[in-house]
């Protein structure tokens, strides 16, 4: 099945959602999302709302207070119009269009002939139309700006036209430019005055302009002799407004010259399938898609019932609690409901449901590519999700994206725009594009099951040791448990090592023990700094980016200078992370603990499992001694 194909399928299977916007809520905010349209038919943005009787009087004009995205007919050409001499929409328009004596005061090319024409058909064909009727009156008698200035919403200055005492510092676009949007007040309650919000008009509309045309072909899409469109639908990503994926516009140089005689020739796509289908990633775009920069993915099934994503942390599924952070049975327990919830959607779907992912990025301000498109069947994409999740999953510090604000700590996999963040740097000057990439590439990992790239794994580990160059703590406990996450998923796709999350005691591994030594010292410096109030990094912490390079020579230095911070501590403490030390080094072999060579990205486990290890204790601790006092 072709991306098209599967778009034009959504299309038709959600046909209920026509002209519904959709609200969701975006971290904690609601958001509105643009609505699945009805074909001929595109959103804009008004200035001013007319008023009409059903006899196409002039009621009123009303400023449009809200942000509102209205529904309006449009034509073929119009749709995708560009260029000082655009084509009119067939209602709804700027007032360039809709005024006949726009020329009175405007220089701008002046669409009214055309407009009126547009009206004059339509009107013909649905006479009965009370809406139609009452604003093909209005339009034709031509009173549009005069009716404006008696209303105090223009005023004239000489030969132009200026804001009047209505409008003046409410509407920040040129008088000349604004959009217009009509209501036709009807003696029957029951029916909508609202043009922007009619389906019946939606639907006159479709039929009316589909009888205009005769230009008949085969399309690929459906299969069978259909009108074949020849001006495809623009808009389709906000953030790249004029950016087209279809286009045969270029007549003159050799886009398809030299094959074909016309664009038709390379495809023939009717009016119903590319309306649809572009209808439909519109409208998946702006309710589901990943939107970064000019680059949007998506990810769907042609039913549109919810996915669990790829790009998200923990794949967008609620499977952790926040009190539950021990990294040892709770991390088999979070694993077993993320299985039982992901094979909830197996039961959702048929086995042979296909979920599509689709990649677009737009270049140039014309042209939006597809740059990754992948069909899937619904038991390989889950099957492919459990398996990211049980080789990356990993005790993270820091906030789900979407979840309160703030630091916070889960048991999961991060999102692959998290992943980008940590391995080319957590500050905004780090280039988008460069992210987005990423991004791409870790998705192909995901979905298609392929190794997680080495130069990435390795890029996050050089900046997460390079501790000093963060700038407060979270952001570095961030870039240390992604990093981590990415270690263990690289040394199981290459060497088919399982890593855990709890602190293996038994390993005996060079780089492992020395990234255990390396915490035992932060923690030793680390809790001597508290008992004096004092607030800076530990030598462990300044020296980790050597230590990774020079273990042993490092590790002389940092042993010899936690000894005063032993004697701080004192007591039974300093006892036992002494014994602590003397465990670890008995387990090292001796030509290991001496090698000079460069640790790998398993020291950093290491260090990071023997953390965890100590917060889970200093936790238990606590809710002893908790108990305790309630018990006094």
């Amino acid at each position: 099945m072709s991306w098209i194909k599967s778009l034009y399928d959504t299309y038709e299977n959600n046909k209920t959602d026509i002209g519904i916007e959709t609200i969701i809520e975006v971290n904690g905010k609601n958001k509105k999302y643009s609505v699945l349209l009805p074909i001929f038919h595109i959103t804009s943005k008004s200035h001013l709302t007319v008023c009409l009787n059903e006899e196409g009087d002039f009621l009123d004009a009303i400023l449009v207070q809200d942000d509102e995205n209205n529904i309006i007919p449009c034509t073929e050409e119009s749709s995708g119009r560009t260029g000082t001499k655009a084509p009119p929409h067939a209602l709804n328009d700027k007032i360039q269009y809709l005024a006949k004596d726009y020329n009175r005061y405007g220089t701008k090319y002046h669409g009214y002939s055309g407009y009126i024409d547009n009206l004059k058909g339509w009107h013909s064909y649905y006479p009965s139309n009370k809406s139609i009727k009452a604003i093909y009156r209005y339009v034709d008698r031509g009173t549009l700006i005069d009716d404006l200035i008696e209303n105090q919403v223009f005023e004239t200055s000489g030969e132009r036209l200026i804001w009047g005492p209505k409008a003046i510092g409410r509407i920040k676009v040129d008088p000349m430019d604004i959009n217009i949007r009509w209501q036709v007040e009807s003696s029957n309650m029951e029916e909508e005055y609202r043009t922007w919000k009619d389906f019946n008009l939606y639907e006159q509309w479709i039929e009316y302009y589909l009888s205009t045309r005769t230009e008949a072909g085969f399309c690929f899409v459906l299969g069978r002799q259909a009108l074949l469109e020849k001006t495809h639908p623009k808009s389709i990503y906000n953030k790249c407004g004029n950016a087209k994926i279809i286009s045969s516009n270029d007549e003159k140089d050799f886009t398809f010259r030299g094959r074909f005689a016309v664009g038709q020739e390379a495809y023939g796509i009717s009016y119903d399938a590319s309306q649809k289908a572009h209808n439909a990633l519109k409208w998946l775009i702006a309710k589901q898609g990943y939107n970064l920069g000019k680059k949007t993915i998506i990810c769907w099934v042609t039913s549109s019932m919810d996915l669990p994503d790829p790009l998200e942390d923990n794949m967008g599924l609620d499977v952790f609690e926040e009190e539950q952070i021990t990294a040892g049975a709770t991390a088999d327990d979070i694993a077993h409901k993320l299985k039982l919830e992901l094979s909830g959607y197996r039961k959702k779907f048929e086995e042979e449901t296909l979920v599509h992912l689709m990649e677009l990025e737009s270049v140039t301000d014309g042209r939006l590519s597809i740059t990754y498109y992948q069909e899937i069947r619904i038991s390989d994409y889950i099957s492919r999700l459990e398996k990211w999740y049980e080789t990356s999953v990993w005790m993270q510090r820091y906030r789900p994206y979407g979840n309160k604000e703030g630091p916070s700590e889960f048991i999961g996999v991060p999102s692959p725009y998290n992943i980008a963040q940590v391995a080319y740097g957590l500050n905004k000057s780090v280039d988008e594009t460069l992210k987005q990439k990423t991004i791409s590439r870790l998705l192909t990992c995901i979905v298609e099951g392929t190794k997680i790239p080495q130069d990435l794994v390795e890029l996050a580990f050089r900046k997460t040791v390079n501790r000093p160059a963060f700038e407060d703590k979270w952001s570095y406990e961030k870039s240390l448990s992604i990093t981590c996450s990415l270690i263990k998923k690289y040394y199981y796709d290459y060497e088919r090592e399982v890593y855990i999350m709890a602190l293996d005691r038994e390993r005996n591994s060079r780089d492992y023990l020395y990234g255990r030594l390396l915490a035992v010292a932060q923690n030793i410096e680390q809790w001597a700094l508290q008992k004096t109030g004092e607030e800076r990094l530990t030598n462990a912490d300044r020296l980790m980016a050597r230590f990774s390079t020079h273990p042993f020579s490092t590790w002389q230095i940092i042993e010899l200078s936690i000894k005063p911070y032993l004697s701080k501590i004192g007591g039974g403490g300093a006892a036992s992370r002494e014994k602590l030390l003397d465990e670890i080094m008995g387990l090292f072999n001796p030509e290991d603990y001496t090698a000079e060579k460069p640790l790998t990205g398993e020291f950093l486990l290491g260090y990071h499992c023997q953390r965890e290890d100590f917060r889970s204790k200093s936790k238990e601790q606590d809710n002893e001694k908790a108990e305790n006092k309630e018990e006094v």
